[in-house]
């Protein structure tokens, strides 16, 4: 005789099971269930984007650590026995003082081993709240800029995080050098170009506004105006070859000297300009009126200034320095 072993689940029961993995743009998704976030993640970020954050950070800080000899700084490049060793070391103990603020005291001789440790940094990007996620991966980004010779691998790292970002919501971007809660690519795009402009004081202006604009504790949305539409005005009066022309009187010059800006959008920067002029007194320091100036308001001047920045740029370059 034989006999059955009790069954964990009676035939009319169904078996509760658990979910165990999140994958983008699998099965789950195309039938309806939506396994990862697909709202754009301002205020918090979900374990998958932590964990996601995280890993590429370890990459590419393996990455980086790897070609020490070659593309870090002086110090790395000729360090003979183990470079990477020493830039990896030098790192968490920058991590440990400057972002955990807790005491160094590493004899002279020792090492950190990054990696041994990089289950601290992995704590800080599961449970710390999103800003401070974004304050490290940005310390760690600038760190990298700072320790190595090679722009090109700067951009790639910045790019690659943007690339991640968009593909998990994150409403952040990195744009020129810093983290600002813009997810349009095109506008990102815009302020990067601008902000690399050829004209040294409107491209000091520009990042002044991003870095006003990109302060998740303090940010200064007035300020960030009142640095967009100058920068305009600097580039007008570079072009124009009359530093103390006001910016209607420059736009005027550049149009007489054969730039073709069109009337109509003569009129619309000169527009901009005098919403900058009157809201709050933006850009006039010594009216104290309180600024009412929104975030909103803030990104579409710096995004709008920073189109009109490239424009005329690139309307001079054709035009040549000879006419303008």
């Amino acid at each position: 005789m034989f006999f059955l072993g009790k069954n964990k689940h009676s035939v009319n029961e169904k078996p509760i099971h658990q979910s165990m993995i999140k994958v983008r743009g699998g099965f789950s998704e195309q039938i309806g269930f939506n396994t990862c976030t697909t709202q754009i993640q301002l205020n918090e970020f979900d374990s998958r984007t932590r964990t996601l954050i995280g890993n590429h950070l370890y990459n590419v800080l393996c990455t980086v650590f790897s070609q020490a000899r070659s593309i870090g700084i002086r110090c790395y490049r000729d360090f003979y026995d183990a470079p990477s060793k020493e830039m990896g070391s030098d790192f968490y103990k920058d991590i440990l003082s400057e972002v955990m603020n807790v005491p160094v005291h590493l004899p002279s001789n020792a090492y950190y081993e990054w990696e041994k440790n990089y289950d601290t940094i992995v704590k800080i990007i599961s449970d710390a709240p999103y800003n401070e996620v974004l304050d490290l991966v940005w310390y760690i980004c600038h760190w990298i800029s700072d320790h190595i010779t090679a722009t090109d691998v700067m951009h790639t790292i910045y790019e690659s995080f943007n690339t991640l970002f968009e593909r998990e919501y994150v409403g952040y971007r990195f744009v020129a050098g810093k983290i600002v809660p813009i997810t349009d690519e095109n506008e990102a795009k815009e302020i990067e170009q601008a902000c690399h402009t050829p004209f040294d004081g409107a491209r000091t202006q520009l990042q002044k506004a991003l870095g006003f604009l990109s302060d998740r504790e303090h940010p200064d949305y007035k300020n960030c105006v009142k640095e967009s539409i100058s920068a305009v005005e600097s580039v007008c009066k570079v072009l124009a070859n009359d530093p103390k022309a006001e910016l209607g009187k420059a736009l005027k010059s550049l149009i007489s000297n054969g730039m073709n800006i069109h009337g109509s959008l003569k009129s619309a920067i000169l527009a901009l300009y005098g919403y900058a002029s009157d809201e709050g007194g933006i850009r006039h320091a010594e009216r104290e009126t309180e600024s009412t100036v929104t975030f909103e308001e803030a990104k579409f001047m710096m995004v709008t200034c920073s189109a009109i920045v490239n424009y005329l740029v690139a309307e001079y370059g054709k035009h040549g320095a000879g006419n303008a």
